[in-house]
């Protein structure tokens, strides 16, 4: 009697990465702090990225590493045009991966979940950024669900509340 699934050993190996990302991603949302969330959340990102590509969702994953790479600009940029202008950079970067890889209505929840996401990362403070984060994570949830991609979706389910216990941490005066 086998009681695991018969699959290629692409998903495995897929699966195994993304469990990996499940650990960083899991990491950076317990951290209080902004600019260390976002480190994390870039290195969990690129994890992901590669478990996309290895489960061919071609858009997910274009995303996901480009998500990295806006993950650590937004960080390094407070004010001033540079910021709008990456901004407005990433959002077109979004827009184009999908309409390149699409692969049907299902890229667009990747493609808000990025969007979304860049907005709050380059506009947002710490606490705001996070609230807003949690509509990212449903677009991505319904994404892995249908992909099949159970270690980002165990993790992102995770990290929504992680997410959630952080942001009330956040809100609540150190006693």
């Amino acid at each position: 009697m086998n009681l695991l699934p018969e699959l290629p050993i692409q998903h495995w190996t897929a699966y195994g990465v993304g469990s990996i990302g499940i650990l960083i991603e899991w990491r950076a949302y317990l951290l209080t702090c902004g600019i260390a969330f976002r480190r994390w959340s870039a290195a969990g990102a690129i994890f992901w990225a590669i478990q996309y590509f290895l489960l061919n969702a071609h858009t997910a994953g274009l995303t996901m590493a480009s998500t990295a790479l806006r993950t650590l600009v937004s960080d390094n940029l407070a004010s001033g045009a540079l910021k709008h202008v990456s901004a407005i950079g990433f959002v077109a970067l979004f827009a184009l991966l999908t309409l390149s890889s699409w692969q049907g209505l299902v890229s667009l929840l990747p493609a808000f979940a990025v969007i979304n996401t860049t907005l709050a990362l380059f506009y947002l403070e710490n606490r705001s950024m996070r609230m807003i984060l949690l509509l990212s994570s449903v677009a991505w949830i319904v994404n892995d669900l249908y992909w099949q991609a159970w270690p980002a979706l165990l993790a992102e389910s995770v990290a929504m509340l992680l997410n959630g216990y952080t942001i009330y941490r956040l809100l609540t005066p150190e006693s």
